[in-house]
């Protein structure tokens, strides 16, 4: 019994030190470099969602509207129990299951709500929901043509993206 858990120790730490040096000159992303991209991507989404925002001539702000991101109604949630099966959470929730460029938005007042996004072919599209009951129910879906909001890497994103492409063609 002793033998095999030396022998099974042996083992471990062999592979360990060896995983570790295996991925010693693996190619990271510095610590500035995603700051930077953090901030890109805010500035880009808020962009976005003023491109989606104008194309609808909404007034959201001005009419009592709240930004809700997916992580804000999430939050929400799990204040008020985390139970996932809550038809309020889940009639707004299903709405951020799409893909999107920059960050889909949630606007919502007592008894209304906008979701927007933007697919990836430049559509704007707008969901507007109602409260009835203890479900969102959508009311109105509108899609128009939006801008072409570029999204661009930094240089220090590419540099990193070529050391990983050398990287994995060793």
């Amino acid at each position: 019994m002793k033998g095999s858990t030396i022998i099974m120790f042996g083992f471990v730490l062999i592979f360990s030190v060896s995983s570790i040096l295996v991925h010693a000159d693996f190619p990271r992303i510095s610590a500035e470099c995603r700051e930077k991209s953090n901030l890109r991507d805010e500035q880009y989404s808020k962009l976005v969602m003023k491109d989606i925002i104008t194309s609808f001539n909404l007034d959201l702000e001005d009419n009592g509207f709240i930004e809700v991101t997916d992580r804000d109604l999430d939050a929400a949630n799990l204040i008020y129990g985390g139970n996932v099966n809550d038809g309020h959470y889940q009639s707004l929730n299903q709405h951020f299951n799409v893909a999107s460029r920059g960050l889909p938005k949630l606007y919502v007042r007592p008894m209304e709500s906008y979701f927007l996004y933007k697919t990836f072919d430049h559509t704007n599209v707008m969901i507007h929901l109602k409260l009835k009951g203890s479900q969102w129910e959508v009311i109105e879906q509108k899609k128009k043509k939006g801008n072409d909001i570029k999204y661009t890497l930094l240089k220090c994103e590419k540099e990193y993206l070529k050391k990983k492409k050398k990287y994995y063609l060793k």
